[in-house]
């Protein structure tokens, strides 16, 4: 894999600092394919901000539009 950068947000405002400092951040929130993008060399972000730490954020949802409606989803 290439350098990347590991950072550990504590809080939204955290992640969305270091977010706000990378070149190519991305957000890991859990059940992404990020990592095996960037095993198989298909992805390369400068710095990876891991959200689990952040408490604020557990339980959050995520709203995906779908053409006949909403499909909501858990972040992790």
């Amino acid at each position: 894999m290439y350098e990347t950068n590991f950072h550990k947000a504590a809080t939204a405002q955290d992640a969305a600092a270091l977010l706000a400092k990378t070149d190519d951040g991305k957000i890991l929130a859990g059940g992404q394919t990020l990592i095996p993008t960037m095993k198989q060399r298909l992805a390369a972000p400068s710095d990876l901000i891991d959200l689990s730490q952040a408490v604020a954020l557990r339980g959050v949802t995520i709203t995906k539009r779908k053409k006949n409606g909403y499909n909501e989803g858990r972040w992790w």
